[in-house]
């Protein structure tokens, strides 16, 4: 019985592994097919499975998508979905060993870094994936709330006439937001043909033919939000008559999947607001060096802004799987092999340089609980290569 991992050849191996997912979740006829075939980057390649006597027995697929991290730097991320087995072959070590595949595919096909989302985080962990924590807010809604000013300029949207105006309000809104989704064109165009897509739920204000605030929804859950830098007014107004619907529906708490610099908003609407902490989100580094080199722009510009612009030195990052040094120099900032001897010293585990590079652990707490030597010096330099920041990936592109 000849067992093979690799992505499927031509349409009809890739039809049998949309089967094969269906059976596993036993459902999603229409699903399976549509986040497939309509996803602007699909490839067969990137359907990785199990192949029992040439027939599909267990699934990954990779949904490859370019993700902002400051302002200068785009990485190639592969967020993994429709892991399945066949009911017929669990149990039989096949979706690890896809797992196993889909590491090598990612490694050798240049990708950065892969999330995903689970349950099951033990299965993911075996191959390398690390929880990683995210946050979303639990909002309250007072018991009063303002009325809506020009209601009457709130309409569902219309993709064929906005996108344009949407797709440059996004892109201001997002491009030094670290995590965001780098969204093409075709992934607007494409993106309602695979989620249920409800003009309902998509509202927008125009000024002169064009969006200057909208509001996504995801039944009581706020999805995600937009808003030119002097059209806060608008965005209150969504959120407003949002909020007043919700109320009505007999709804006191709803969950707003937005970024912490929104909190002022709703503050200023006098919800009372509940951080809380989401541990489904799992990452994993995929290809070390390819995602430093990456990262190397953007650490630039920030040493060239700071106080040691004429900082010259090594520093070597190094976690279980790899090292790597960053040679800085009055050039820039190049990643190579590591060396013996070098300036600064970073002996971390994957999850500590994910945060690290992420902007969600202080240089100060990984010298404290890795034990590592750094002087004062040190750890102000790292904090201008790696300032605060919180990785954020809106809720609406899910995969």
């Amino acid at each position: 019985m000849p067992v093979e991992y690799r992505a499927p050849r031509n349409e009809a191996e890739l039809e049998d592994t949309i089967q094969c997912s269906i059976r596993a979740f036993n459902g999603g006829e229409r699903l399976f097919p549509n986040i497939i075939k309509h996803d602007p980057w699909f490839r067969l390649e990137n359907t990785r499975a199990c192949f029992v006597d040439g027939k599909a027995a267990s699934v990954v697929q990779i949904f490859e998508r370019p993700i902002h991290v400051g302002a200068e730097s785009v990485l190639k991320m592969g967020g993994l979905g429709s892991v399945g087995t066949d009911p017929e072959h669990r149990r039989s070590g096949y979706s690890m060993n896809v797992l196993y595949d889909t590491v090598r595919y990612m490694h050798a096909d240049g990708y950065d870094i892969s999330v995903l989302y689970t349950g099951i985080h033990s299965h993911y962990a075996r191959a390398g994936w690390e929880t990683y924590p995210s946050y979303f807010m639990r909002l309250s809604i007072p018991e009063s709330l303002e009325s809506v000013p020009n209601v009457s300029e709130i309409e569902p949207v219309d993709l064929e006439r906005d996108l344009p105006s949407l797709i440059k309000l996004y892109d201001d809104f997002n491009t030094s937001r670290t995590g965001t989704l780098v969204r093409t064109q075709t992934y607007w165009k494409n993106h309602p043909q695979w989620r249920d897509h409800n003009p309902a739920y998509f509202q927008v204000i125009r000024q002169k033919n064009s969006v200057i605030a909208y509001l996504r929804t995801s039944g009581s859950d706020l999805a995600e939000l937009g808003y030119q830098p002097d059209a806060e007014p608008a965005i209150r107004t969504l959120l407003i008559q949002f909020l007043q619907q919700v109320k009505t529906e007999g709804q006191t708490e709803i969950n707003a999947w937005l970024p912490p610099e929104s909190r002022p908003l709703f503050e200023s609407l006098s919800c009372k607001i509940a951080r809380r902490e989401m541990g489904s989100a799992m990452i994993r580094i995929t290809h070390f060096d390819s995602l430093l080199k990456k990262l190397a722009p953007l650490w630039k510009n920030r040493l060239a802004a700071s106080k040691h612009a004429n900082w010259n030195g090594r520093i070597r990052i190094a976690y279980e799987a790899s090292d790597r040094t960053l040679a800085i120099t009055p050039n820039g900032i190049t990643v190579e092999p590591s060396t013996s001897s070098p300036d600064i010293d970073l002996v971390l585990n994957q999850l500590q340089v994910l945060k690290l590079i992420f902007g969600n652990i202080r240089p100060e707490q990984i010298a404290f609980s890795n034990n590592l030597s750094l002087s004062d010096s040190n750890i102000e330099l790292l904090d201008t290569l790696f300032p605060p920041d919180q990785l954020f990936y809106w809720r609406a592109d899910g995969f």
